[in-house]
């Protein structure tokens, strides 16, 4: 028997969200979101954007930060002319002749098993692996997957890279030091200093993630950060020093650009990382030429 997890609010418009954004954190979003795209289209696009949290089959709030996000991806597909977004929570949305309409699906902070009907999550594989692009933030790493079992799912973790594994080393309100991996990636063009501090939630990732299948772009700098042994890291994270926070990746003949930044709303107002997102959707929805050769193989 097919179960599918259906939103009562079929059509979520942005405008909707944003009333939850105070003022003062819009005009902070408004202010930082870049003033051009990185490169002209190439032809008009369209974005799928989804939100839904799921636990144990009831629909969450979800983290305090998706409107932000919203906003900022809003605001620079409108101010840069790079794409068009429609926010849509409802499991039709997988259907394969809307996906049709669009050029990536962005998972902005979902979480939880957002439906089990098997037509519909092969339709979101076989829309990236055919040539269209996926944009995952922050908790779309938890997403398919309900801790502490990662089975539901596999191949969602095998498109995007990586599954996170419960238990964050380092929580959101502390401050960890970023390391541009790769300053001269097209990706990473906003950022003028190779580290940097930020305040954020932290995912560490547990199997399928490999370098030898996704090009990092930014890690957390262990040398830099608390890496006291008493904090909640899995073995292998704690051992190999390894904690990417963006990367991206082909998958057949699509494009995944997935960051694990995006928990706290702040993030959506920090001028150098909105660029970053806005390369990564860009890439993704194939305007943005960026090598994806995996980071173990790129030498």
């Amino acid at each position: 028997m097919k179960t599918i997890i259906m939103v009562s609010v079929i059509l979520l418009s942005v405008n909707g969200l944003l009333a939850q954004i105070a003022p003062e954190e819009r005009a902070k979003i408004e202010s930082a979101i870049p003033k051009k795209a990185f490169v002209q289209p190439q032809q008009s696009r369209k974005i799928l954007v989804v939100n839904l949290h799921v636990r144990n089959g009831e629909i969450m709030k979800g983290h305090a930060s998706i409107p932000h996000g919203n906003l900022a991806i809003d605001l620079m597909g409108k101010k840069t002319g790079a794409f068009e977004v429609i926010v849509n929570n409802d499991s039709s949305a997988f259907e394969w002749d809307y996906l049709q309409q669009f050029d990536a699906v962005c998972f902005n902070n979902t979480a939880g098993v957002l439906f089990t009907d098997k037509v519909l999550r092969q339709n979101l594989l076989d829309f990236i692996a055919q040539g269209k692009g996926f944009v995952g933030i922050h908790a779309a790493a938890a997403t398919f997957v309900e801790w502490p079992v990662y089975h539901q799912f596999p191949a969602f973790g095998e498109m995007l890279g990586a599954y996170e594994d419960m238990g964050h080393p380092w929580k959101p309100d502390e401050t960890i030091t970023l390391l541009v991996e790769e300053p001269s990636h097209p990706l990473n063009q906003g950022f003028d200093q190779r580290t940097f501090e930020i305040q954020d939630e932290v995912f560490q990732f547990r199997t399928p993630y490999s370098r030898d299948q996704l090009r990092i772009l930014l890690t957390i700098d262990t040398e830099q950060t608390d890496m006291n042994p008493d904090r909640r890291f899995i073995p292998a994270r704690y051992n190999d020093r390894d904690f990417a926070m963006s990367w991206i990746r082909e998958y057949g003949k699509g494009r995944v650009f997935y960051t694990s930044l995006g928990h706290n709303p702040h993030i959506f107002w920090d001028d150098a990382l909105l660029m970053h997102i806005l390369a990564g959707i860009q890439y993704a929805t194939g305007d943005l030429d960026a090598d994806a050769t995996p980071s173990h193989l790129k030498d």
